[in-house]
């Protein structure tokens, strides 16, 4: 058998400049969820990605329902 080979998934480091507030409260849901801060704010970068995710799509929805709407006033 060969030697296991360590593959590293997660290669970029990411460095955020946040207030004595902010950290405090990443230390609190360190705390609360047994998580570490690196694992918490790949959570939080995640559902900021869903969140922008879902407005773009109620945005093309809006526009789409607003394009029929005036199509039907013009029939």
């Amino acid at each position: 058998m060969g030697k296991s080979v360590y593959v590293n998934t997660k290669p970029t480091i990411v460095s955020v400049r946040v207030t004595d507030e902010q950290m405090e409260g990443i230390r609190r849901l360190m705390e609360t969820t047994k998580k570490s801060a690196s694992d918490i704010m790949r959570e939080a970068f995640g559902m900021l990605a869903e969140k922008l995710e879902r407005s773009e799509r109620l945005d093309a929805i809006r526009t789409a329902a607003a394009k029929y709407a005036e199509a039907r006033r013009e029939s």
